[in-house]
């Protein structure tokens, strides 16, 4: 009888060996698709926000599913002379970049696996990067009520004239700054004639100004664009035309703004530009699965195949696979399907915001432009 049960137990356990004693370890994945699909599309969806209690920022919902942002640089009227606006008087002002503005978030890092359920490529800390390129308003002639920088527009819908303080020979800055040398103007400006003891301007505009420091004197080291981060604000320079003046022969009374309860005059600063996206990870990782062989007496119960070339070793024999995910490569030491510098979607067409940050350090649409009505007190003794 047992002569016969080996007989009819041998077949069955060759047949066992034959099924179960291969063991190869599975290939490594390196999926280039994959990481190419998300490369392509970084944002679901992108769109500005503000400015409220700060500057406007971009927002981009990530391939990730959480949002990058990045901050788009405001215009700063930084300072101003006379701190009250005549009817008249000309009011000057700098105006430069806020380097407060200027911020970005990357979404926060996640990691991804590929494909759901039994994956065989993963990408550590995933995230979403924005970046803003300055884009310049096409050319166009300067008017009474608007000229443009680069990529800041800056115009006025109210009965108030806007001129680049440097532009002396402009008709504007003649009206405001040497009325007498305009024909058919009234020559006798008091503010601008009479000495600086009784509140007035004894050298006309070129006073106002050196209050700001006069025009192009400002300290290169001091008045900067701030964009320190070039990465996220590419081609990003300074504003053109650091210097205006303000302009108008009416009182705001019938002004489109508020200022304290005031009729204002508005000034409008929009800035244009291109926003980018790329998603961007610091390690693709892809599974690896190690098969180790384990043959014990005590498997006879329990094992996964029977290997009789090692009688009169134990025969019971199980696989233990060990799984690990070794680095594929890292994007920025050279991956197969590219380079992030390379990675940089652009969202077009180009976007505008209307921002700009005011003299008190808040962030508004508008800079509502008060001009008083006060000739009377504006009578030279």
């Amino acid at each position: 009888m047992k002569r016969k049960a080996i007989l009819v137990l041998v077949p069955v356990l060759l047949l066992g060996a034959v099924a179960f004693s291969t063991a190869d370890a599975r290939p490594a994945a390196g999926n280039t698709t994959w990481p190419l699909s998300l490369i392509t599309r970084p944002c679901a969806s992108i769109g500005v926000q503000g400015p409220g209690g700060g500057p406007p920022r971009v927002v981009c919902m990530g391939v990730t599913g959480r949002p990058a942002t990045v901050n788009v640089p405001t215009p700063w009227l930084s300072d101003r002379a006379p701190e009250m606006s005549l009817v008249s008087i000309p009011t000057f002002f700098n105006l430069e970049w806020d380097p407060g503005s200027l911020d970005a978030q990357d979404s926060a890092p996640l990691t991804l696996s590929y494909p759901i359920g039994n994956p065989t490529d993963k990408l550590i800390n995933v995230r979403v990067q924005l970046r803003l390129r300055a884009w310049d308003y096409p050319a166009q002639g300067t008017t009474e009520t608007s000229f443009t920088m680069g990529n800041v527009a800056l115009e006025t819908p109210d009965s108030l004239y806007l001129v680049n303080a440097t532009d002396t020979r402009n008709t504007y800055y003649q009206f405001a700054c040497t009325p007498d040398a305009v024909a058919g103007l009234d020559p006798s400006n008091p503010l601008l004639s009479i000495g600086p003891g009784l509140g007035g301007y004894p050298a006309g505009c070129a006073s106002i100004q050196e209050e700001l420091g006069g025009v192009g004197s400002r300290n290169p080291v001091t008045y900067t664009t701030g964009f320190r981060d070039t990465q996220r604000y590419p081609e990003w320079g300074d504003i053109t035309i650091p210097q205006f003046l303000g302009f108008t022969p009416f009182a705001s009374i019938y002004g489109a703004g508020t200022d304290r309860g005031s009729p204002a005059f508005q000034i409008i600063a929009t800035t244009r530009f291109a926003v980018e996206a790329r998603v961007v990870w610091d390690v693709h990782q892809e599974r690896r699965e190690d098969v180790e062989i384990d043959c014990q007496w005590s498997y006879r119960n329990n094992y996964d195949f029977i290997d009789w070339s090692r009688w009169p070793d134990p025969i019971y024999c199980r696989r233990n696979v060990t799984v690990s995910w070794p680095t594929f490569c890292k994007p920025f030491d050279g991956c197969p399907y590219g380079n992030p510098e390379d990675w940089w979607i652009p969202y077009v067409p180009a976007l505008e915001v209307q921002a700009i940050r005011l003299p008190d350090g808040t962030y508004g649409s508008t800079y509502d432009f008060v001009s008083v009505q006060s000739q009377a007190l504006l009578t030279a003794p």
